[in-house]
């Protein structure tokens, strides 16, 4: 057997289906139109025929115009125009009159006034009536309406003058859906412009059913030949992600640095996410625009809740005058989904009564209603992290970071003043990104204020800083878009093929 007829006797009963209609260029909607045969049955027999060399299988991605909510309501019921005009075949009617025959809602008769009086079919007066134009109009088939029959198809194919009919229909509300969607055409190898001309057999057995057996078929029938051979997919296999990686990572070097883990819920009151870190009620960054609320309530211990008020209102005996408001415990209560894992940090000191000296680290999700671009998402991780002994500086602070970075392979990195409600001094940290040519923000970092640390009784500094991990994750895995880290652009190429971080 050559290698013709061994390619013919592999061939599964859908490719023998598609094949005498295959054309250079021809579309899965045309060979659906020739065969009768489901998109996704012609779509399988072609990509196994390209497996086998017989055509090229060319993918694109097409506009498609489809009819919405609206547009297939009154395709079937009748445009708002022909039911305005319907109304008035009998005679003369208010405009109140009209639009409770025809069932048109107040958006709907604004539309039809607007329209049929630029077209000329309606005069007003004491009432509405039809002219000669509008009963024309009324006995016919609008040019809107033979263009709404023709749905779906590409936006390619519009005309000028459907190009007018859609930019007015777009604009009325669920009339037309612009939807994108994958095509498929053909382009036959020499292979195939054989296989097309030839007579292929039909007598193969493809599958053992009861007839099969009963019959004794197969003993006197073909089978269809297995390919062992054929080029199939390659199949990967799970891998852990690249982010899950990284924190193991991230976790391996603080504990080697003398760190204990914390947790905390993403679910948490103002109080422990800002009031307790002596952020101000008034701050901006407790504004909707920036912090996902939840239409619900949470608690906070009230004697520490009235340690914190005090710090808010007049600074305690810290020597700072506070912020001079009176505070509010019903703003506190407010749940949100966490901004920052500081509150965690907070959390610990409240409810664990940390003391000195100690070293803690909290790798978690955070949320904040950011708008999306190269560097930001809504949903990310942060790494949180405190150090509480005698005598520390900003300088000890610097030098861990520093640490901790070298242990990455990371150097190019600088520190630059920055201003927080809830540590002085406070400072950023920034690092190089090759990738995307530019310094970006790293590490956000100060020493806790003497006013955020009262309410808890503690009297050592406190040297704290947190990070977004998937910036960091940017700059080890050589991404541009922080989405194609974590979010939605992440694609599967990427999770198979990226290198692991040393």
């Amino acid at each position: 057997m050559g290698d013709h007829e061994k390619l013919i006797a592999t061939l599964h009963p859908l490719e023998r289906q598609v094949l005498p209609y295959l054309v250079d260029n021809i579309t899965v909607q045309h060979l659906h139109e020739k065969t009768g045969m489901q998109s996704v049955e012609i779509i399988r027999a072609l990509q196994w025929l390209s497996n086998k060399q017989v055509l090229v299988l060319q993918k694109d991605t097409q506009q498609f115009l489809h009819l919405g909510s609206n547009g297939q309501f009154y395709l079937t019921q009748g445009l708002p125009e022909r039911r305005f005009l319907d109304a008035l075949q009998a005679g003369p009617l208010s405009l109140a009159a009209v639009s409770k025959q025809a069932q048109l809602n107040a958006d709907e008769v604004n539309v039809c006034v607007g329209r049929l009086k630029q077209l000329g079919a309606i005069l007003f007066g004491q009432q509405l009536s039809l002219t000669s134009k509008g009963r024309q109009l009324l006995h016919g088939t609008s040019p809107e309406e033979s263009f709404l029959a023709t749905l779906p198809r590409s936006s390619d194919s519009l005309t000028d003058a459907e190009k007018k009919i859609y930019a007015d229909l777009k604009e009325r509300r669920d009339f037309l859906v612009l939807k994108e969607e994958k095509t498929f055409s053909v382009t036959l190898t020499d292979l195939g412009q054989q296989l097309v001309q030839t007579e292929l057999p039909t007598d193969f057995i493809d599958t053992i059913t009861p007839h099969v057996l009963r019959t004794g078929m197969w003993k006197t029938g073909t089978f269809r030949r297995y390919d062992t051979e054929i080029n199939v997919p390659k199949i990967t296999g799970g891998r852990i992600h690249p982010l899950s990686l990284l924190i193991r990572n991230i976790r391996r070097i603080f504990m080697d640095m003398g760190f204990q883990e914390m947790e905390g819920p993403w679910v948490e009151s103002a109080f422990w996410c800002m009031d307790s870190m002596w952020i101000p009620q008034d701050h901006p960054s407790r504004e909707m625009q920036d912090t996902f609320y939840l239409p619900y309530e949470g608690t906070f211990p009230e004697a520490l809740a009235k340690k914190v008020a005090v710090s808010h209102e007049t600074g305690g005996t810290t020597g700072s005058k506070g912020y001079k408001y009176s505070w509010n415990p019903a703003a506190a209560r407010q749940l949100l989904l966490r901004t920052h894992t500081t509150a965690t940090t907070f959390r610990y000191f409240g409810e664990k009564h940390i003391q000195a000296p100690a070293k803690y680290l909290c790798v978690g999700r955070i949320f904040r209603n950011e708008t999306l671009d190269a560097t930001h998402l809504n949903e990310f991780h942060q790494v949180e992290g405190f150090i509480m002994d005698d005598g520390l500086t900003l300088r000890d602070l610097m030098g861990y970071i520093k640490e901790f970075y070298a242990r990455l392979g990371i150097t190019k990195i600088k520190f630059k003043p920055t201003y927080n409600p809830y540590t002085e001094p406070s400072m950023e940290c920034l690092g190089y990104n090759e990738h995307l040519g530019r310094w970006i923000e790293l590490i956000n970092s100060g020493v806790f204020r003497p006013e955020s640390l009262e309410p808890f009784g503690i009297t050592k500094p406190v040297i704290a800083w947190g990070f977004g991990l998937e910036r960091l994750a940017m700059m080890i895995y050589g991404q541009k878009d922080i989405r194609q880290v974590f979010g939605t652009l992440t694609d599967l190429d990427f999770l198979r093929s990226y290198s692991v971080p040393r």
